[in-house]
This record gives C-alpha cells, sequence and structure tokens, in this order.
C-alpha cells in the first residue's frame, strides 16, 4: 500500500493516476470538506475508464497538523509520497506556511519513522534551491542563500528540506523532487491555474524575466521513478524546459487563440504594482494579486539544470508547449461543460 499526501492538488492528482494506472490500491489522506471531484475531472481528461481507477483509492480523513490521523494513515503503508503543502506569496500567510509546510513535513517524517514506512518521497520546490552567482544556471548542490526578496514560501520549503534531512538521520529511507513551475491541470484558481486562466481571458503584458516550467504528468512519472531508483538524501530538479515569461505567456494565449502579449511590463511598474496591491489588500481586506516576492520572481531571469533526474529516468521531458496544450485541452473541455466558451465566455 503507498500514500499520498496532497491527492487533490496538481501534483497529487497526477502521481494517483500514475499509481492506480498499475492496478495496485493507493490511500490518500485528505482534509475534512475538500473536494474530491477535481481528481475525477482530471482522471477523465486522460481516461475513459474513470470508474475503475478511482475505485482504486482509499481516502482516508487526516490533516498534516493532526500526528495521530497521520499514524492512523500510515498503518500498513509501505512508501509515502508527500506532495501535500500550502504555497502563498503573500506575507500576511507566514505563520500557516510554517505550520504547513515545516510542521506538517515534521509530523510526516515522524509519522514515517513511527510507522515502518520503507520510503518516503518528498515535494519541494526549485524556489528551495541556492540562487548561485549571476547567470550561474542553478542545480540541486546550491548553497542555500535568502535575501530579503526571498519568499515566506521559499523559506519553508527548504526548511521542510531539513526536516526529511533529519527523518534520514533518524533511520527513514527518503529522496526529494524540486519540481519548478508545474503545469498540468488542477483545481481553477489554485497554483498556476490561476496564471494560466488569467492569460486564458487575454492579455497584452507579460513580465521581464524567466523561469522553468516542467509537465505535471513528468513530475508524477519521475516520483514514481524516483521512490524506486532515487539516492536517499538526494534532491532532482524536475525541469521540462528553461523559458521566458514572453514566451510561456505566448505559449498559453495562442493555445486558446488570442495574439500574443506584446507590452513588457517594467521594473518600476512591478514594484510599484506590488505596493498599490498591498495598499488596496489592506483596504479592502481580500489576498493582494502581486507581493513584493512575486514582483521581484517576475523580474529576474534564471535557469536550472535538469540533467540529473533526466539522466536518472533514462528519457527527457515535455517541452512548456506539451505542457501548455495538454492544460489548454483540459480547460477547454471543462469550460464547454460549464456552458462556457474556449476562452471562458458563455457559450453563443
Amino acid at each position: 500500500m503507498e500514500l499520498i499526501t496532497g491527492g487533490t492538488g496538481i501534483v497529487g492528482a497526477h502521481v494517483l493516476l500514475e499509481l492506480v494506472r498499475t492496478g495496485r490500491p493507493v490511500r490518500a489522506l485528505i482534509r475534512s470538506g475538500s473536494d474530491r471531484q477535481v481528481v475525477e475531472r482530471i482522471f477523465r481528461h486522460y481516461d475513459a475508464d474513470v470508474d475503475a481507477l478511482l475505485a482504486r483509492i482509499e481516502w482516508v480523513e487526516g490533516d498534516l497538523l493532526d500526528m495521530g490521523s497521520l499514524e492512523d494513515a500510515m498503518r500498513g503503508v509501505s512508501q509515502v509520497y508527500h506532495a501535500a503543502a500550502m504555497v502563498s506569496f503573500d506575507p500576511a500567510d507566514a505563520a500557516m506556511l510554517r505550520k504547513v509546510n515545516v510542521e506538517g513535513t515534521a509530523n510526516v517524517v515522524n509519522a514515517a519513522l513511527l510507522c515502518g514506512v520503507e520510503r518516503l518521497c518528498h515535494v519541494s520546490s526549485t524556489a528551495a534551491i541556492g540562487k548561485g552567482n549571476g547567470d550561474e544556471v542553478r542545480h540541486e548542490d546550491l548553497p542555500w542563500d535568502p535575501d530579503k526578496n526571498t519568499s515566506d514560501y521559499a523559506t519553508t520549503k527548504y526548511e521542510a528540506e531539513l526536516e526529511v534531512q533529519r527523518g534520514i538521520a533518524e533511520g527513514l529511507d527518503a529522496v526529494m523532487v524540486n519540481p519548478c513551475v508545474v503545469i498540468g491541470p488542477g483545481a481553477p484558481g489554485r497554483s498556476t491555474m490561476t496564471m494560466i486562466e488569467r492569460i486564458q481571458k487575454g492579455t497584452r503584458f507579460y513580465p521581464p524575466g524567466s523561469n522553468a516550467v516542467v509537465d505535471a504528468r513528468d513530475v508524477a512519472s519521475a516520483m514514481v521513478h524516483f521512490m524506486q531508483h532515487g539516492k536517499v538524501g538526494e534532491r532532482y530538479l524536475l525541469v521540462g524546459e528553461n523559458v521566458s515569461y514572453r514566451a510561456l505567456f505566448e505559449l498559453i494565449g495562442k493555445a486558446f487563440g488570442h495574439a500574443p502579449a506584446t507590452f513588457a511590463l517594467r521594473p518600476w511598474m512591478l514594484q510599484l504594482g506590488w505596493r498599490l496591491e498591498w495598499l488596496r489588500s489592506r483596504i479592502t481586506g481580500t489576498r493582494p494579486l502581486m507581493t513584493r516576492s512575486t514582483a521581484h520572481s517576475a523580474m529576474i531571469t534564471r535557469s536550472y539544470d535538469g540533467s540529473k533526474a533526466i539522466t536518472l529516468l533514462g528519457r527527457p521531458f515535455r517541452n512548456a508547449e506539451e505542457a501548455v496544450t495538454n492544460v489548454a485541452n483540459y480547460l477547454k473541455a471543462l469550460s464547454v461543460h460549464q456552458g462556457q466558451g474556449p476562452s471562458g465566455g458563455p457559450v453563443r
């Protein structure tokens, strides 16, 4: 029996699909009140035999902050995929980020040790990778070097890795993956779906920086492979393609029939934007659409070296266009099902 946390997220749902396709049962931890229908929608996007696949999932209610529920979920489990995490770049969420990402991971590690779990695969992030010097391509061995622009999310993902390393020192067999920006079908308004849904409506603007993207299907298959073949204590960067935001926005816009974004946001615009968003969010009591850390991230140019993971897998990952096309097809089908046009407007 294998257990996955975060099974309703983009990564978690794709890992679930990867596992149940092998024919074996999987246990998935879910918080009270969470919507499991997103998993069904994602499965239906890929496979017609949805009912048979869903029947192989044993859903168990629990929480990362409840040790008792974690121990119950891990009884009889040999392998744990820890994909649950909180993603936020709002400074107001700093305390909850620490509880979920750091304390939650510590609890998963402790429960795995107590229950005799054979191996843990922990989902970290490129946010936990060191920045290096200047235009240096980032890789797994760069030292952690936070600065004033380092987000609370990045800090907590790095500290979560330290909890996994602590578990390894106490006898846990564990491996870590560090995906870049994961693109794939998921719940509306969460993770990268937020960015794609906004561009789906059309935009003339793009940030000046660059990042790396990876297809959710490749993240899932890599995790399953590394659970068997990854080296204890190693981190593996999962990178599909290094790409500028301009090129990424163009791919997403094109997938929904929009003209390419042509106006580059200037650094001063982003700096002003996050300050105005901070003020607006305080006045209205709503979440900011941009923060200091996201504005900084949108400005910088960086690239990642995913060769270690690709060498172990023995095959390349999908590129950005393949990942974007996949999620665009998912959203178009979902829009038609809900009575909207492919671009998000009502069907006429």
